[in-house]
């Protein structure tokens, strides 16, 4: 009735109904719940948290802390525990609103797949919307956003690494999950009832991927797949989107970097960058390759081939997926000519000081698999594999023995297992191809790459390598002809021989049990 009367005369809700209604909600009968008008509730139970002055007020507080922020001696900047920016930081994070964000973005949540009028869902994803575009340009407006978050405890004293920037960041989480669990429920309602999809499907999914897009500097710092309502929502706007091609271009127009041949200065810039990449590579398989190349390669270029930038790291990576994701799309094979040599040499130019072992086997064996039968490249460049190969297998010749340690992007769950030199890595990306290479080149490449895997000089590196050559044989990975060529090449060909003992045989004879040595035969 509170809510209801507010409404009428046109005037803001108490806040303590609201709190305490999604404290006892779980109290409520079933029957008196269906009572209630979720239509007039959901809106106030978003305006209290993320709009009031009680509230987060549209993130007014990020700009209020700016001032506060001093550069002091070491040319470290400071924030104050003692500052009025601080104390209110404080005061917020204490308030019954902020306090019961959780309750009330459930109750939010639940109320949303009761709403009987869609206009009333429309203006909550508007409203949510303005909220995230609000608090990300108020971060803006702060002097904290411009230091990258591998550069915090260079630029920020202690004080202020161990105080107020924790409380910032857990204000800022708070606020994030609330919008999450909400818009959780929100695509919930979207799949599952044709009056809000529909038509309005595709508007929905990228609003959904703006106000994501708008938060995404607080859920880059946890991970954006840390939890499985953000996934969700990410993959769910995704896959809508990804039915309506000209909405998607539009889109990634929309958010595209303003200056795409040029690495951002701005920590924020890169995010949205990252962002950006992150999300085309879902697109490529659904746009024309003009726009490809205009939207996607041409954002993804400038990333290639920077190295040894901590800062970078996971942009130089979504950049490398971004490039593969073209290049895999079957519509792309015109810009696999026009881009692969250029991604080949990219790749050689980061590998081994930036990129990992698996990472570059997994970017080679890609490149074979998309260039080979039955890509329709295959038909028009037929040797395109096999140049890389040669490419790959020329390397060899030339790498290091010794084991590579890379601290930029660490293997992850390789414990216990032999550390690769760049040598047997690179053997092994040709051992990891086979499978894609040719059938009427295959017979060529298994003693090339036999000869090159008796190159590699630490006897358990050589082990690992003939390992994983007799899996490939053996996993099932090769085609029924390609299997068949590999048995007859392994066992009658000299396959063995060649991998095993470097191709050379016993020459000493094979003679029966107690026979006379060479220099006593006749």
């Amino acid at each position: 009735m509170t809510i209801q009367d507010a409404h009428q005369t046109n005037t803001a809700i108490d806040h303590s109904v609201i709190i305490a209604l999604c404290q006892v909600i779980d109290l409520i009968e079933p029957v008196d719940r269906m009572r209630l008008n979720y239509d007039l509730l959901v809106p106030a139970l978003i305006w209290a948290p993320f709009f009031s002055s009680e509230g987060l007020h549209k993130g007014y507080f990020l700009s209020a802390i700016d001032p506060d922020v001093v550069e002091g001696a070491g040319g470290k900047f400071d924030w104050s525990s003692k500052s009025a920016s601080y104390v209110q930081l404080q005061k917020l994070a204490s308030s019954p609103l902020i306090t019961s964000l959780g309750p009330l973005s459930r109750l939010a949540a639940t109320s949303i797949e009761n709403i009987r009028v869609t206009k009333t869902l429309t203006g909550i994803l508007q409203d949510l919307f303005e909220f995230s575009r609000s608090l990300c340009l108020q971060w803006r407006h702060n002097k904290l956003c411009e230091i990258d978050t591998t550069e915090e405890a260079a630029f920020l004293t202690e004080d202020t690494l161990q105080i107020p920037t924790p409380l910032l960041w857990r204000v800022l989480r708070s606020a994030m999950f609330a919008i999450v669990i909400v818009l959780r429920s929100y695509m919930g309602r979207v799949l599952s009832d044709s009056g809000v999809g529909g038509k309005e499907a595709p508007a929905v999914a990228v609003q959904a991927l703006q106000i994501l897009r708008n938060l995404y500097f607080i859920s880059s710092r946890l991970g954006s797949s840390a939890f499985s309502e953000y996934s969700f929502i990410y993959l769910c706007a995704v896959d809508i989107l990804a039915q309506y091609p000209i909405q998607v271009e539009a889109f990634l127009r929309d958010i595209r970097p303003s200056d795409p041949d040029k690495v951002p200065q701005h920590p924020l810039d890169r995010c949205h960058s990252l962002f950006f990449l992150n999300v085309a590579e879902h697109f490529a398989i659904v746009l024309e390759p003009r726009t490809n190349e205009e939207l996607l390669i041409t954002v993804a270029r400038p990333y290639l081939g920077i190295g040894g930038d901590q800062r970078l790291i996971e942009i130089f990576e979504a950049a490398h997926s971004v490039v593969l994701a073209v290049f895999a799309a079957p519509q792309n094979s015109d810009l696999i000519a026009r881009h692969v040599y250029f991604y080949v040499d990219a790749l050689f130019q980061v590998f081994p000081s930036v990129i990992s072992p698996r990472q570059f086997r997994i970017a080679i064996k890609t490149l074979i698999r998309i260039t080979s039968p039955p890509a329709q490249i295959s038909a028009s460049q037929p040797l395109l594999s096999s140049t890389i190969l040669e490419l790959v297998r020329s390397r060899s010749e030339s790498a290091s023995f010794d084991p590579l340690v890379n601290t930029l992007t660490p293997e992850r769950g390789t414990d216990g297992v032999v550390p690769l030199s760049e040598q047997a890595t690179l053997v092994m990306a040709l051992i990891d191809s086979l499978p894609f290479v040719p059938t009427d080149v295959l017979d060529f490449w298994l003693p090339r790459v036999a000869e090159v895997l008796n190159n590699v000089q630490q006897l358990e590196m050589l082990y690992d390598c003939q390992k994983r050559l007799w899996d490939i044989f053996t996993n099932g990975d090769m085609s029924a002809e390609k299997a068949a060529l590999c048995h007859a090449w392994w066992s009658t060909n000299g396959g063995k021989e060649m991998v095993l003992y470097g191709g050379h045989t016993d020459d000493s004879g094979s003679y029966m049990s107690g026979p006379l040595q060479e220099s006593g035969k006749l």
